[in-house]
């Protein structure tokens, strides 16, 4: 049976977000002052070295991003130019007359 309206509603969901105040600097900071230090085991570095690599892998690399950015506008260029003389084509035939007109008559 149909309801509409009428009944029991769902409630909205709730969530607890408590946001952050996230420090680079100071993250970073003290990550090189426990590596210098003596209290890391060496498995502890090389965990820190891993994250902090996977983390900052292609924030530097700007040619990257450049040369992806250029490859996509290109590619939305062409499909552009691609549909403009595909509908060129299309409203230029006598087709679509020829079809008009036989829905016309019939």
């Amino acid at each position: 049976m149909l309801s509409f309206g009428f009944g029991k509603r769902p409630k909205h969901k709730k969530f607890d977000y408590l946001p952050r105040y996230y420090n680079e600097n100071k993250e970073s900071l003290s990550q090189r002052i426990s590596q210098h230090s003596g209290e890391v085991s060496n498995e502890d570095k090389l965990k820190q070295r891993i994250s902090s690599g996977l983390r900052h892998k292609y924030i530097g690399d700007e040619s990257y991003r450049k040369a992806t950015v250029r490859k996509s506008n290109l590619r939305i260029v062409y499909i552009l130019v691609f549909l403009c003389i595909i509908s060129y084509l299309i409203l230029t035939s006598n087709r679509i007359q020829r079809f008009l007109e036989v829905m016309e008559v019939g």
